[in-house]
Parts: C-alpha cells; sequence; structure tokens
C-alpha cells in the first residue's frame, strides 16, 4: 500500500522548504520520540490487557482501535514531512539538472 501524504499538491516550495528546516532543528527528533513513546504507549496497553477482566472483547477493541489509530496518525504526520523534504529535495535535483545550451546555438542568439 501506498503511503498517503497529506496536502500533496498544496503545499508551496517556500512551505516544503520549512519543513526540511524544521526536520534539521534539534527540536524535530523530540517531536518524533513524542509520537514514538506516544504509540508505544497506546500498543503497550492493548498488550497489558488482562484475558480475565470483564468486558475484555469491548475493551480489546477499544484499545487496539486506539492504538492503531494513534500508530496510523504519527506515520501520516511524521511521513508526510519526509515525503515533502524529498520531493523537494528532487524537485531541486532536477532544476539542477538543466541540460547546457548547444554553444554554437548560444553563438546564434547573439546575432
Amino acid at each position: 500500500m501506498k503511503q498517503p501524504i497529506l496536502l500533496a499538491d498544496e503545499l508551496s516550495d517556500i512551505e516544503r522548504a520549512s519543513l526540511a528546516s524544521l526536520a534539521q532543528h534539534p527540536g524535530w527528533r523530540v517531536v518524533e520520540k513524542l509520537h514514538t513513546e506516544a504509540c508505544r504507549r497506546a500498543t503497550e496497553a492493548v498488550i497489558k490487557l488482562d484475558p480475565t477482566d470483564e468486558g475484555y472483547e469491548r475493551k480489546l477493541v477499544a484499545l487496539q482501535s486506539k492504538a492503531r489509530e494513534r500508530n496510523e496518525f504519527s506515520l501520516l504526520i511524521l511521513g508526510s514531512v519526509t515525503l515533502h523534504i524529498e520531493a523537494a529535495k528532487l524537485k531541486n535535483q532536477v532544476q539542477d539538472e538543466k541540460p547546457e545550451q548547444n554553444p554554437i546555438l548560444k553563438g546564434m542568439n547573439r546575432i
């Protein structure tokens, strides 16, 4: 399954550059760590659920849904940032790789 990207065709080059700058900031690693911890806690809550508890099936479904949503949300946000940064890099590479103009034609443009 292809990973979706938020605002795929809606962010400007400046906004993508801003995301790239943000991801280089030391605080970005902390944001990633917070997302990871939130996902870990939600998953751990499912594992810790005692099958002998009353209403186990209902609780299990609720906790699994919560863990799944939290993981999908974090992957969507963090993945979108990564994909926007990659798209900006790719666009810059394509712009940098413009073919050189034929020197003969270049000289003819002066006439």
